[in-house]
């Protein structure tokens, strides 16, 4: 049940050596997780609890040949994807330091209106994942921090180049000839 604060713990330390500092500051990443911790706790739990429920009624609509049961295992198998890739830039905005509401309003609004970026991101995720199971030993020190860089990266370009949308920028009238 730790996999949230520690996700958020290596999102923090990776935002740590991507910044000017080119460090980790223990303390800023232990700042990080007593402010926001809790929430991600909870947070990971949900796709994990949805997964849950699409196994359960997929393996019983098997079993028992009913189709209402499959359509709700992929709806609940959906949604499971759904939040899972939702919370990569609300782990993202946690890492930050935002409060848990503002980063889940922005992950779910990153995810609508980017489903592109996002799914291709949970892809590479599990691409990555599998390439370095491959490795064994090293797998556990080189997948956290390579996907979680990824995403992090992925993130903030995109969120980035919404910000620069051709409707703020200004529009030059051309030069009289």
């Amino acid at each position: 049940m730790t996999i949230g604060p520690a996700t958020l713990g290596a999102y923090a330390a990776i935002l740590d050596l991507r910044s000017d500092r080119n460090r980790i500051d223990r303390s800023r990443v232990c700042h990080t997780l007593r402010m926001n911790g809790v929430a991600a706790l909870l947070f990971s739990g949900v796709p994990v609890a949805f997964g849950a429920v699409a196994v359960t009624y997929g393996v019983t609509a098997l079993r028992e040949g009913s189709l209402v049961g499959e359509g709700a295992a992929l709806l609940t198998g959906y949604t499971a994807l759904y939040v899972a890739l939702a919370l990569v830039p609300t782990f993202v905005r946690l890492a930050h330091g935002d409060s848990p509401i503002e980063a889940l309003r922005f992950g779910l609004g990153w995810l609508v209106r980017h489903p592109t970026p996002a799914l291709t991101t949970g892809i590479l995720s599990i691409v990555l994942f599998a390439l370095l199971a491959l490795l064994t030993v090293a797998f556990v020190l080189l997948f956290a921090g390579s996907t979680f860089a990824l995403q992090i990266t992925v993130v903030e370009a995109v969120a980035g180049q919404s910000r620069q949308s051709p409707s703020t920028t200004p529009v030059r009238e051309p030069a009289d000839t």
